[in-house]
């Protein structure tokens, strides 16, 4: 095998194995180039994929594999990872991280076509390798089909699609029975660092005016590093029209929150990606980060930015990003939080 071909798309025999990102923001991302890819494979092959164990949950919610690997990332685990992907009788192998560590257990496992770049040293890696297309102004779900499909590109992505698992939803819809509809989520809080939150009185300001105009509720989220923020928020509202239960959910039941949320504020995070692929109206702020090229996949999302320059990298406490998120005012969510439609179509 020469490389990852049309002639493989329609060969029954294929078993593809994508080795999936790292991160949550990331994993929606690359949803809807893997919804391409199984489109294009012949429906008797393979797709399935490996991620790290705290990816798995995210997956778990999307339709468009078969398998799910979960690949533990510690070098004690590199033998038992090889033996996983040997017993799987892979023909070929994505890889959508860059690092050599993704790639290691793989190419041990003798998968014959090994598809992804040949950067951080894996030269000897890949022997399928692609240069995405990385431009500024192009979305990085388009980068992630430069590396999963090896065919002529569609005009068009489809929308990542998740659907929280029934046994959350049910959970979720006891717990928050009381909290009054129309119901927002704020997600206060960013992996990345201060260089992507809003100051967190403007969250408390947009969840005010929503209670005020809407008479509905305001449900904080986040992990647990974020409770004690949200607590603070939560306390400074009308006790039945909001609710703190950052830190208090597990993965699944997050995505329940936010799909039976009617709209969700966010930073540029995890949190405003999984928001988007549930089907939740997303408004989402961003400072100096691009959302040409990470911006919500989601057909009503909203975008509020005031920054005349972008970077894709921006350091974790930049004081040119804080300025950048500075200059979103708290009217200026508030307007497009109150505009969107109360269907989610």
């Amino acid at each position: 095998m020469n490389g990852f071909d049309a002639s493989a798309l329609n060969n029954p025999g294929t078993r593809v194995l994508v080795i999936g990102p790292n991160w949550l923001g990331d994993g929606v991302m690359a949803m809807p180039a893997l919804q391409v890819l199984r489109e294009r494979l012949h429906p008797e092959a393979a797709l399935d994929l490996g991620v790290k164990p705290g990816q798995a949950g995210l997956w778990a919610m999307h339709n468009a594999l078969g398998k799910l690997l979960p690949l533990p990332p510690a070098t004690r685990n590199l033998p038992e990872n090889i033996r996983s992907l040997t017993s799987g009788g892979y023909t070929h192998v994505i890889f959508i991280p860059n690092s050599f560590r993704s790639a290691l257990a793989p190419t041990l496992a003798g998968i014959p076509v090994r598809r992804g770049t040949a950067a951080q040293g894996r030269r000897l890696l890949i022997n399928d390798p692609v240069t995405p297309d990385t431009r500024p102004d192009r979305h990085q779900q388009w980068e992630n089909l430069d590396l999963l499909l090896p065919d002529t590109p569609p005009a068009s992505l489809p929308p990542p699609h998740l659907t929280a698992p029934a046994q959350a939803a049910a959970d979720v819809r006891a717990l928050i029975q009381n909290a009054p509809r129309p119901r927002l989520a704020l997600i206060p809080g960013a992996a990345r660092g201060p260089s992507k939150r809003w100051p967190a009185e403007r969250f408390l300001a947009v969840a005010r005016a929503w209670i005020e105009e809407k008479q509905g509720s305001a449900l904080w989220l986040g992990t647990p590093d974020d409770a004690a923020l949200c607590e603070d928020l939560h306390r400074q509202l009308p006790g039945a029209n909001s609710m703190n239960l950052a830190g208090k959910t597990k993965l699944p039941e997050f995505a329940a929150l936010l799909q039976e949320s009617d709209r969700v504020v966010a930073n540029d995070s995890g949190g405003m990606h999984l928001a988007a692929a549930l089907g939740t109206p997303v408004v989402a702020i961003f400072g100096l980060t691009s959302p040409l090229k990470t911006g919500p996949l989601h057909p009503a999302a909203v975008v509020v930015q005031n920054a005349d320059t972008f970077d894709r990298a921006v350091a974790r406490d930049s004081a040119a990003a804080r300025a950048a998120l500075e200059a979103v005012s708290a009217r200026e969510v508030i307007e497009h939080v109150l505009a969107i439609p109360l269907s989610k179509g």
